[in-house]
């Protein structure tokens, strides 16, 4: 079954009470933002590589110890991402739910900002909305918040109010021969809407998406990636034991030392 095609799949759009010579007025100051943020971004690129550095240092070490498989956490979420990706490249995407999930997100921020939501559209073909505010947190924070693992997080969070998610119900599943644990289905669910995240991201970045351009393309993707990578350290750090907050920004710091000594020795 062939998979639909998404034109454009967000667009945040802004309404102002200005007249329209003001506004357009307000073109060279918009080009002249983005040219700052192209060059802000530029700034930006040392820490891209310092942070990736990280990170890759830091799952290297827990692979390393527990050999991933054996850190339950990190097991089923990959095993949860595993799954997702198996869906995302075999069956049909399910446009309007990723639609929903980065409309949804612009919505909140506008709320967090303080702006007001005057329309909200959703279809499978691409939806939008209508809002008198306007920024870097309300445009680009569909590709850097996983919506749908928030809402996971909520959920199990919630539920592990009224039940222990951590208990472990030996002989439970196959006749008796394998245990079982709700907190195996939690990791699994935040593997695969992360992945979800990630994967939908990533194809709809490449589809010239106008909330990139608000911002300058450049810098968005610059951001987007950084910010993303904070968030799926951050998650490594809770679910290996191996890694440490201290320790990962030791390791941040220390990587970043190299780096500057590395570019004035040239």
């Amino acid at each position: 079954m062939p998979k639909k095609k998404a034109r454009n799949p967000s667009r945040l759009r802004t309404t102002t009470s200005l007249p329209h010579s003001r506004a357009s007025a307000h073109e060279p100051r918009t080009i002249s933002l983005i040219w700052l943020k192209a060059g802000i971004a530029i700034l930006l690129l040392p820490l891209c590589v310092v942070a990736t550095q990280t990170f890759l240092g830091a799952f290297s070490e827990t692979s390393a110890s527990t050999l991933v498989i054996g850190s339950a956490p990190l097991w089923f979420f990959f095993v949860g991402a595993v799954l997702w990706m198996i869906a995302f490249f075999g069956l049909p995407r399910p446009l309007y739910l990723y639609v929903l999930g980065h409309e949804l997100t612009h919505a909140f921020f506008v709320l967090l900002c303080g702006g007001k939501i005057t329309e909200f559209r959703v279809r499978t073909e691409g939806g939008h909305i209508v809002t008198n505010k306007n920024n870097i947190l309300i445009s680009l924070s569909p590709y850097f918040v996983p919506f749908y693992s928030v809402l996971t997080v909520a959920a199990f969070g919630l539920i592990g109010l009224a039940t222990d998610l951590s208990e472990y119900y030996p002989q439970s599943l196959f006749w008796g021969h394998v245990g079982f644990s709700w907190s195996w289905v939690f990791y699994m669910t935040v593997g695969a809407t992360w992945c979800f995240h990630l994967t939908f991201t990533g194809w709809m970045i490449l589809k010239n998406q106008p909330d990139l351009k608000q911002n300058g393309t450049f810098f968005s993707l610059v951001f987007i990636y950084l910010v993303n990578l904070f968030v799926l350290s951050g998650f490594l750090i809770i679910v290996a034991s191996e890694v440490s907050f201290y320790g990962f920004c030791h390791s941040l710091m220390e990587n970043a030392s190299a780096l500057l000594k590395s570019l004035l020795s040239i």
